[in-house]
């Protein structure tokens, strides 16, 4: 973190070429900000910011390579003086809750502006934070709502459908469990319903997106 807006150092990850050029473009003629380095993966990503450590990192959201969150929890606990901004397409309140938790700065619209493109990083390298209220209040109905519907499940079910994620039958669930295929298609179909969801895909994708999967 620096104490003035001089001299802003900055890394910019975004897997297409198109959008880094424009990011480019915009930066370089703002004063006192400096891209230091380019990356189109996450991987490379998180290599730049371990050895250039720069005053902000600039990260798209969804890029090959090691995850975003993983990079920002990586940064934030290994290098503090790095603010990490996300800028996205995608604005699902999951992804709120996901990269707020992990210790970004900041998560922006792809729509943004130049010029709030530029404030927004000369705020995170002065330590501000700049989630929105909304976006937090966002983020918190997320986590309350993920939270109300899988203690809603009784202990069976969350056993059950942390399998799910390991794309077993229910044939393979009950023999890993030790009771009947029926039980676990009764499980699943409550499952189901509790979510609201349709398929068995859409449940696991919820409960991975939930990062309950792993507790």
């Amino acid at each position: 973190m620096q104490t003035d807006t001089s001299s802003i150092t900055v890394v910019i990850a975004d897997d297409h070429e198109v959008t880094r050029v424009g990011i480019r473009t915009i930066l370089q003629k703002a004063s006192g900000i400096n891209i230091v380095g380019e990356a189109s993966n996450g991987t490379a990503a998180q290599q730049l910011i371990e050895h250039l450590k720069p005053h902000v990192a600039l990260l798209d959201l969804i890029m090959p390579g090691m995850k975003p969150a993983d990079i920002t929890m990586w940064a934030y606990k290994n290098h503090p003086e790095t603010a990490v901004l996300i800028l996205t397409a995608h604005s699902r309140d999951y992804y709120l809750a996901q990269m707020l938790q992990a210790g970004a700065a900041g998560f922006l619209d792809k729509n943004e502006r130049g010029q709030e493109l530029v404030e927004a990083i000369r705020r995170a390298a002065l330590g501000q934070r700049l989630f929105t209220q909304e976006q937090q209040r966002r983020a918190q109905v997320w986590q309350e709502n993920v939270q109300a519907t899988w203690e809603n499940l009784t202990a069976r079910e969350q056993e059950v459908f942390r399998l799910l994620t390991n794309c077993l039958s229910n044939h393979e669930i009950a023999e890993q469990l030790q009771i009947s295929e029926n039980t676990v298609g009764k499980h699943v179909s409550h499952i189901l319903t509790a979510l609201g969801a349709t398929s068995r895909t859409e449940a696991t994708v919820w409960l991975r997106e939930s990062g309950l999967a792993w507790r």
